[in-house]
């Protein structure tokens, strides 16, 4: 009975440890699973402020975005970023919604906390761990009583230059933080010194521009005061003569004459201050050339008639839209119109036109007038000799506009007369977009690396980006296999011959780093096309066409979507 009665116990056993045991492996499943994506929503959530990153328009919008999403994916519970400064010789930190208060440490005579810690790691040039703030030597304690618990701080490196430290921080607890963390960091780090790097470079462009711009203004209130004094001293003229006569009323011709010389010098100074007004918004807009040049013929017709020039233009009723800063295009065709008048007044036959015409996309505007006869006909107007020859420095300056517009311009001089021709990339205006077009609908703005030695095809195709939306990163052949592995790109395009070693090696290396590749030819190639469509990858050749730019953005955009949005859940 007993020994029936314990064999009876023996099921009962098993099936209880089986039921524990199938228990404890759907547990540690559950954490598991719950672990992947934890990891991959953190995954993402870097991913994004990576983007952000380099997005970001400027130094204070970087540190806000990581002050923010960095806490809530690594254990921190504070981010500061500190960029150093050349003239000053200290980590300026920059103020955050967090830490609103600015604060320097100076590289020679660090401070206290946890800034005398940072210099040692832009000295260093290395990343920091400190597991225990209040023991560590590299802290300066003194009178701080508000330092946290520990601290991680990282370099800030763009091509082995220090921008300077990014500090976290941990109020709550002291320990190590995790390698994985750490890599992340570093990770994120490089990228915001890179986003940093492009953010100098623009604004020594920027200033550079300020200032070519402040000398052309200059240049041209010189050159425009004559024709601003004829109609004020009419005005005064007539105002006397009006005051000679003050018991009879003043006729109607005199009175219509003051107004329209009042009208006059409005319009002039209304001009010139609009063209020393401050610039676009940074993203600019659509500009129509054709309005545009026939506001600067108006503005112009005056002094060309006191002068005795015949002007013409042939300007299209259509508009003719490119993307761009109306107010730097505008300085660099009123450059051009001035510099044209000038030395047509000096020619015998004094005559000057102005025509546009818009072909396989790109919008020209030509500029033609006579020049003397012992004017050199092939002297370039643009090389410094000329410049300081005939004192038209604004030229330099529309040259330089016109470039960064991703447009062209050429002079060309024969035989008494001269002409100047403006190439720039048509924008696609509002009435040409497609009638079902759902403007919540619009694609992801993508980042692309552009590696092209020809600046000026390099800036065509950057302005052919921004038209779309999008983000262009201009960078040289050598320092793309770096920065792609350090920043992220929704694609890459590619515009040198491909018939060499050194550009598969880029190729394999630039590949493993980027979900596409563009390669931008010449010519097309259908062996070399079938080839790189094996690897899901494009070629795309020149000149480039619309609707096969649009195609392959659409394409590198879907790549680009996370699986959830592109499967609609």
């Amino acid at each position: 009975m007993t020994a029936g009665l314990s064999d009876a116990m023996i099921p009962v056993r098993v099936w209880t440890g089986a039921a524990v045991a199938v228990a404890l492996i759907a547990l540690a499943w559950w954490r598991r699973e719950r672990r992947i994506r934890a990891d991959q929503t953190r995954q993402r959530t870097l991913h994004t402020l990576a983007e952000d990153i380099i997005s970001a328009p400027t130094p204070a919008a970087i540190a806000e975005k990581l002050a923010t999403v960095l806490p809530a994916v690594i254990q921190a519970t504070s981010v500061n970023l500190f960029l150093y400064q050349r003239r000053t010789r200290s980590l300026e930190r920059i103020a955050t919604t967090a830490e609103p208060e600015p604060m320097a440490a100076s590289i020679d005579a660090p401070p206290e906390g946890l800034a005398n810690a940072a210099v040692v790691c832009f000295r260093n040039r290395t990343l920091l761990q400190i597991p225990d703030v209040r023991r560590n030597p590299l802290v300066k304690v003194g009178a701080q009583t508000s330092l946290p618990r520990s601290a991680m701080l990282v370099p800030l490196f763009s091509q082995q230059e220090m921008q300077g430290v990014l500090e976290l921080s941990n109020s709550r607890k002291t320990g190590f933080f995790r390698p994985e963390e750490q890599a992340d960091v570093q990770h994120l780090a490089n990228q915001a010194a890179a986003a940093l790097k492009l953010h100098e470079r623009q604004t020594m462009r920027e200033q550079l521009f300020h200032s070519e711009k402040l000398a052309a203004t200059g240049q041209l209130i010189s050159g425009v005061a004559s024709e601003l004094r004829t109609p004020i001293e009419n005005i005064v003229n007539l105002a006397a003569s009006l005051a000679a006569h003050a018991g009879s009323p003043p006729s109607a011709p005199d009175l219509l004459r003051l107004a329209s010389e009042s009208q006059r010098a409005s319009e002039i100074v209304a001009r010139l201050v609009s063209f020393a007004r401050e610039d676009d918004p940074p993203s600019g807009g659509i500009v129509n050339i054709n309005e545009l040049a026939a506001e600067l013929i108006r503005f112009r017709e005056p002094e060309w008639k006191s002068l005795g020039i015949l002007a013409q233009h042939r300007l299209p009723n259509e508009p003719a839209p490119v993307a761009g800063f109306r107010s730097q295009i505008e300085q660099g065709l009123l450059n051009l119109i001035v510099h044209a008048e000038h030395r047509a007044a000096r020619s015998p036959a004094k005559t000057l036109s102005i025509q546009s015409s818009t072909i396989a996309r790109k919008v020209l505007i030509e500029i033609a007038y006579s020049t003397s006869v012992d004017e050199e006909p092939g002297a370039d107007p643009f090389s410094s000799a000329s410049v300081l020859e005939g004192g038209s420095l604004g030229l330099a300056v529309c040259q330089g506009i016109i470039r960064s517009h991703g447009g062209e311009i050429r002079f060309r001089g024969r035989g008494g007369l001269a002409n100047f021709e403006i190439e720039l990339p048509q924008a696609s205006s509002e009435a040409e977009k497609p009638a079902g077009a759902d403007p919540r609908k619009a694609p992801r703005a993508l980042t692309v690396m552009l590696v092209d030695p020809d600046a000026a095809a390099q800036r065509g195709l950057l302005t052919l980006l921004s038209a779309r939306g999008h983000r262009g990163v201009p960078v040289s052949p050598q320092e793309a296999p770096d920065l792609a592995q350090r920043l992220r790109f929704d694609s890459v395009f590619w515009s040198l011959h491909p018939n060499t070693r050194s550009w598969a090696e880029s190729y394999d290396a630039l590949r493993a780093h980027a979900p596409s590749f563009v390669l931008v030819t010449g010519g097309w190639d259908a062996e070399l096309a079938r080839r790189l469509e094996q690897n899901r990858d494009f070629l795309l050749s020149r000149p480039i066409q619309d609707a096969e730019l649009d195609r392959i953005l659409a394409d590198i955009e879907t790549r680009s979507r996370p699986a959830a949005v592109r499967s609609g859940g």
